[in-house]
């Protein structure tokens, strides 16, 4: 963007008194007239500059702003059948030598655009059996629909992935959310630290 510059062009000369000096007039480059007419142009450019600071302000205030949601793995259990992830004194989510699944709600704003979906946490060598997803829920009910899932088989693991388009844009009136994990028997321990969910509102 250019600069936004103000260059006055008025600039006083001062009257002097006595028999000498000036006398008051309207016209000539020292008149009155002449006077006012320059500060009015300043004043007219000025108004101009202050447009376009104006409009620069109101495009730097628009489009997307980028917003991470941190969240720590509360996940329950599914039902009374299903062994849950245990939940450490540390608030992170713990599994060993077990198949487990869990889930919990995650309130997120309304229309919003998801972008990605983190998932950090630590696991032993060679497991394979673990998935996190993003999903949601139709409300009153109905089958997840997966909006993004994260696998780990590093220790310790940072993952993320990206939110399907089609599913992105938040609508709280219509779907609940809620982040899934399950894990095949691993023979090892696996700890889910944390969640985070990015998206952009405008």
């Amino acid at each position: 963007m250019a600069d936004i510059v103000f260059q006055p062009t008025f600039v006083h000369k001062e009257f002097v008194d006595g028999p000498d000096g000036d006398r008051v007039r309207a016209d000539e480059p020292n008149g009155f007239n002449a006077r006012f007419a320059a500060i009015e142009n300043d004043l007219r450019q000025l108004s101009t500059v202050v447009a376009q600071i104006d409009a620069a302000v109101d495009r730097r205030g628009t489009g997307p702003v980028g917003h991470v949601l941190t969240l720590a793995p509360m996940l329950t259990s599914a039902d009374g059948g299903s062994v849950g992830w245990r939940i450490t004194p540390g608030g992170a989510a713990q599994a060993q030598d077990e198949d487990v699944y869990g889930q919990m709600e995650v309130t997120l704003p309304d229309n919003v655009q998801l972008t990605s979906f983190r998932v950090m946490g630590q696991v032993g060598v060679n497991v394979v059996g673990l998935a996190v997803s993003l999903a949601r829920v139709k409300i009153p009910g109905g089958t997840p629909e997966v909006l993004a899932t994260v696998s780990g088989d590093t220790d310790p693991f940072d993952r993320s992935a990206d939110v399907d388009l089609s599913k992105a844009v938040t609508a709280t009136a219509t779907y609940r959310y809620l982040v899934q994990a399950s894990l095949i028997n691993s023979g090892t321990t696996v700890t889910l630290a944390a969640f985070q969910i990015a998206y952009t509102s405008s």
